[in-house]
């Protein structure tokens, strides 16, 4: 069951050995042999990569076939090691304020609200949105694979009281087809990574998205190039979008998911590694939500048993 030490510090239930808990890329053979051999191509190599070029690529790639309107506004582009580091450097910007979360949210976001901003956390629902209040929230959301409820009217608040916002699209190119407006002044950073997308967890391949330019030191580290960045992930993040397209995922295991979706009699997410338990029948798998979430990707693969 999920447990909650007090009101300002959350705390997830560890699902990762269940079979359907945590959140994981599909490790099947085509995706996992084409990095296993482009790895060994670089290392023969010593192939150096265009960041600014991957960059460009990456933001035009992760949005192809998705409604993101007012996308077009953050166009100061930094690589990060996945999307963990951009969640840090926006944390550590605005450490003075309260953090707001969506309960149900991405477990990592939730353990800083526990450990780093402590007393100065609450829930979104458990309270009005205030100016000293920072908000991050994941787009498709974690708990669910689809926008979490009220996004659009908390984002119209956060607009009013300047509260700045990031948006965490770690799971945008495992989702269907989506039409999400990010065009709100609040929203000062979008982030995405490969992580969720192909069996690249451990190369730590993200890009950040700002909307305006901030001379911190993920940009540092992208302007100054090779003295800071991992070659190798960029060169194999830019080889995986050149061969396949965002939507790769989503069109080889949609009917999968129907089909695991309808023998377990959960609801589809938009997500599809995604199935949404709606009617508490595996309640083991609740992150805080009103509903849970379970995944089916270690199943696909065979890293596990369905059970």
């Amino acid at each position: 069951m999920w447990k909650n030490e007090s009101k300002t510090k959350p705390t997830l239930p560890d699902l990762k050995g269940k079979p359907y808990g945590g959140a994981w890329s599909i490790h099947e053979t085509d995706t996992t042999q084409f990095v296993k051999s482009q790895i060994l191509y670089n290392t023969k190599t010593g192939w150096q990569p265009d960041t600014q070029e991957f960059l460009k690529d990456y933001s035009s790639w992760m949005q192809q076939d998705h409604n993101i309107q007012g996308i077009e506004a953050y166009k100061y582009l930094a690589y990060s090691n996945g999307t963990t580091e951009v969640f840090d450097k926006f944390y550590m910007r605005h450490n003075r304020r309260r953090l707001r979360l969506w309960k149900g949210e991405y477990f990592y976001h939730q353990i800083v609200a526990r450990e780093s901003y402590n007393v100065h956390f609450n829930w979104i629902d458990d309270g009005v949105i205030n100016s000293n209040d920072v908000v991050v929230v994941s787009l498709p959301f974690s708990d669910t694979g689809n926008v979490p409820k009220d996004f659009y009217e908390i984002m119209e608040k956060c607009c009013y009281k300047k509260v700045p916002v990031l948006i965490d699209m770690a799971y945008i190119n495992i989702s269907k087809p989506v039409n999400i407006n990010l065009d709100y002044e609040c929203i000062e950073t979008i982030t995405t990574s490969l992580s969720k997308v192909f069996p690249v967890e451990t190369h730590r391949i993200g890009i950040r998205m700002n909307r305006k330019d901030i001379d911190d030191s993920l940009n540092a580290y992208t302007n100054n190039s090779t003295p800071y960045l991992n070659t190798n992930s960029i060169n194999l993040g830019h080889e995986l979008i050149k061969n396949y397209k965002n939507d790769y995922i989503v069109n080889k295991y949609s009917d999968m998911q129907k089909k695991f979706c309808s023998e377990l009699d959960v609801t589809p997410s938009n997500c599809v590694i995604f199935g949404v338990d709606e009617k508490n029948k595996y309640s083991e798998y609740n992150r805080g939500g009103e509903s849970s979430r379970l995944c089916f990707s270690k199943i696909w693969d065979g890293r596990v048993d369905q059970g």
